[in-house]
């Protein structure tokens, strides 16, 4: 699991779906997810560099957070960590290749393997 830490902590929501975010930059990030479509940021400033769990433990006892929606998006976010944790795994986000990609993979005509000529042949059997 990361070591890195963080100064803010909060929870979007973007086409319905809350999720709690981590940063150092309140103000980019904000003005990033309004940007976006979100129509929710609700962030708070850490009383100290935290990393994810520690904020959001942190998060489960704060008044901004204490909704039964909030307090349930923050306890899925936490089970999800500790699980990942046990396993190792870590999330790596999927980047999709471009439409122009995928038209030049199409392209693409495959190697042909160098046919060896008969005198070849016939040297490597026969030798020098």
């Amino acid at each position: 699991m990361s070591n890195k830490t963080f100064k803010v902590v909060g929870i979007t929501v973007h086409n319905g779906n809350a999720k709690v975010r981590f940063t150092d930059d309140l103000t980019r990030r904000v003005k990033q997810f309004v940007k976006g479509g979100a129509t929710r940021t609700d962030f708070i400033e850490l009383p100290s560099e935290m990393n994810k769990l520690d904020a959001l433990a942190y998060m489960l006892s704060h008044p901004m957070f204490s909704n039964d929606n909030d307090q349930a998006t923050i306890n899925d976010t936490i089970a999800d960590r500790q699980r990942d944790a046990k396993r190792g795994t870590v999330k790596v986000k999927a980047t999709k290749p471009s439409l122009d990609a995928i038209k030049a993979r199409g392209k693409r005509k495959p190697a042909k393997a160098a046919q060896p000529t008969v005198e070849e042949v016939l040297d490597s059997m026969i030798g020098d």
